[in-house]
């Protein structure tokens, strides 16, 4: 009993720190996450702003011998001649008209489809679900190639245009 007395009697002292201070090694660690952070943002903003400057500059100026960060005489001459080129405006709609119907249909088909799997349980949902999610894994880049060469195997033994149209791309 006087042994559990005195274990008990005896205080425990901590170190007296101020309220809301940090130690010194946290105080550090977050300086450095900090220093770290900036240097990575600054690493991958670097060719955004690049570009935005240059986008700024006429050719003679792109083409001189000066300072690439700075632009002596801003135009915005290369937006009026981007923006005036057919071209340009039928790419932008063709894109816009399938980036709008690819997430319309995407939703459409994906919803019910993750509420069937999230909640209904049947034969074959854990497999159907982990298959979806190595299907992730997978880089889109990576399908360019072989979808080609269907489409192409299409066209060459049935006859059928499967290529620059909408329906295939989306």
């Amino acid at each position: 009993r006087s042994l559990m007395a005195s274990v008990l009697s005896t205080e425990v002292s901590l170190p007296k720190t101020k309220p809301g201070s940090m130690k010194r090694d946290r105080r550090r660690a977050l300086y450095w996450s900090y220093f770290f952070l900036v240097l990575f943002a600054i690493f991958f903003l670097t060719p955004p702003v690049y570009m935005m400057i240059t986008s700024l500059k006429s050719s003679a100026e792109i083409g001189a011998i000066t300072n690439p960060w700075f632009v002596y005489a801003p135009t915005l001459d290369n937006y009026t001649a981007l923006l005036g080129s057919e071209q340009y405006l039928t790419f932008f709609k063709n894109s816009a008209i399938v980036s709008v119907v690819v997430v319309i249909i995407t939703m459409l088909v994906s919803i019910p489809a993750a509420f069937a799997l999230a909640r209904m349980k049947f034969w074959g949902s854990t497999a159907l679900g982990m298959g979806v999610f190595l299907t992730y894994l997978i880089p889109e880049t990576l399908l360019f190639i072989p979808l080609f060469k269907i489409f192409a195997f299409v066209q060459d033994t049935l006859g059928i245009e499967m290529m620059n149209h909408y329906w295939v791309l989306m």
